[in-house]
């Protein structure tokens, strides 16, 4: 967790924090590179994740789902909402269930006003 607040070490240089955000971003980077997409590469990503950028995720999606009326101001509230409905252990099949994954994901990046044009 300190790493993810504080950034971590490389060479004796502190580096910038790397959030869930950016994690998902360079995941995504990578599958537009490679052009290739696996289920397995997914969930493992996603598995890896700590509970706390689960629970972030899945407020993401919530955020971006097209019916959903949240906001971006919702947000915080989103993710308190996740920690007590959704079990710790079924985060990742939760996630990787949605079939509107990647669309839920965007929409949600675009009312927080993160998405750029760079991830379309």
């Amino acid at each position: 967790m300190a790493e993810l607040i504080y950034g971590g070490m490389i060479s004796g240089k502190i580096n910038q924090p790397l959030t869930f955000i950016d994690k998902l971003s360079y995941y995504l980077e990578d599958l537009n590179i490679t052009e290739t997409f696996s289920v397995n590469g997914l969930q493992k990503y996603i598995h890896e994740l700590s509970q706390e950028e689960k629970a972030e995720v899945i407020a993401l999606m919530w955020l971006g789902r097209t019916a959903s009326s949240e906001q971006a101001q919702d947000f915080p509230n989103l993710v308190k909402q996740v920690v007590e409905l959704i079990p710790q252990n079924y985060a990742t099949s939760y996630i990787i269930e949605k079939p509107l994954l990647a669309k839920y994901l965007r929409n949600g990046l675009q009312k927080l006003d993160i998405w750029t044009s760079a991830f379309s």
